[in-house]
């Protein structure tokens, strides 16, 4: 790996001395496309403007971060700007350490491999691109340049963020295309799921086995001898400021939130608003609404401190919190939305 590591770190050092000058337009590509948007941004909207592909989004992207974080345990990829400093082949050889930059979004403090940002990115816009073509079957027949042009400005995307996550030396090269590769993997796999036939039991049953998953990797690594958080100490040890270290960059806050989501998302798909209102005939105009108010709720979540005293509520209110925002985007909203327009159509 430390030849693999070396020459990623080369395109890394040739990428930020070229590129030097456009900092904020790449760390503003890797800010917007971060995961935690796809929960609250991708989610609300396309789940408010088309009820089926929003719930096949949801699940894709729950599947996505649990896959992710799974993979960032066992795999136990490096990390650029800690690798540098810690890698036997500079250390004591005589060579000298990469000049490598970091700017405030690069202390991450998980495992690099794969990337999150390029998993997550390539599973929600490959079932926004495909449901797109799905949904709009017989004008894309008629011109198939509306399908290239789609997939090639899917693949673009995909490659800035990339691009953008090297740039920043949070992930090596390899770990955003192997984490492009697993979401383009998991979308297509999820594609046909038919997730009208889940209870409540079975999604509490996808929560606590998502949950018993990560716990049993967890314990696994431990018996062996690896530290799964031994991230957090590199990340403390070579990040240059340490305000830029969050703990919502953990592997475990990430699960918090996945299995909170797919916790809420069990009780929202299956409460008597959801069945209610969503078989009502929502306009262009509620729609609309309905996206508004659920990005702007999500949105409004990131002001939340939570309490750091003790890190089990800490996560325990991660976990809370993504299952109320789930449940509210899909049962709240639509109700609220379809209550106010009955009225005003009354007092019309």
């Amino acid at each position: 790996m430390e030849t693999l590591y070396q020459a990623d770190v080369a395109i890394i050092e040739v990428l930020q001395s070229w590129f030097l000058q456009y900092e904020n337009v790449f760390i503003s590509i890797s800010n917007i496309f971060d995961p935690r948007y796809a929960f609250l941004l991708y989610s609300p909207i396309i789940f408010s403007m088309d009820w089926f592909i929003g719930r096949k989004l949801m699940w894709v992207i729950v599947a996505v971060e649990w896959i992710n974080h799974l993979l960032k345990w066992l795999l136990h990829g490096e990390r650029p700007y800690w690798w540098v400093h810690e890698a036997d082949v500079y250390n004591g050889k005589g060579i000298p350490v990469p000049n490598i930059y970091q700017f405030y979004l690069t202390c991450e403090t998980g495992p690099g491999c794969p990337s999150g940002h390029s998993q997550s990115t390539a599973a929600v816009w490959f079932v926004i691109c495909d449901s797109f073509l799905e949904k709009y079957h017989a004008i894309v027949e008629k011109d198939n340049r509306i399908s290239k042009l789609c997939w090639l400005l899917y693949f673009a995307l995909l490659t800035t963020i990339g691009t953008s996550r090297i740039f920043i030396a949070a992930h090596f090269p390899h770990q955003c295309l192997l984490g492009m590769f697993l979401g383009w993997q998991v979308a297509t796999r999820l594609r046909n799921i038919n997730q009208k036939s889940f209870g409540i039991l079975h999604y509490c049953a996808f929560t606590a086995g998502m949950l018993c998953s990560a716990f049993l990797v967890f314990e696994f690594l431990a018996v062996i001898g690896m530290d799964p958080m031994w991230t957090i100490d590199r990340a403390i040890k070579w990040c240059n400021n340490p305000d830029n270290i969050h703990l919502d960059t953990t592997p475990l806050y990430a699960m918090m939130r996945y299995c909170g989501f797919m916790f809420g998302m069990g009780f929202g798909f299956n409460s008597y608003s959801f069945a209610t209102y969503t078989k009502e005939t929502f306009s262009t105009q509620m729609r609309v609404v309905c996206a508004t108010l659920s990005v702007g709720g999500c949105l409004l979540s990131e002001t939340i401190v939570f309490s750091k005293e003790n890190m089990v509520f800490f996560y325990f209110q991660a976990f809370v919190l993504n299952a109320f925002l789930s449940y509210f985007m899909i049962a709240v909203i639509p109700q609220m939305v379809a209550l106010i327009w009955k009225s005003k159509e009354k007092a019309s």
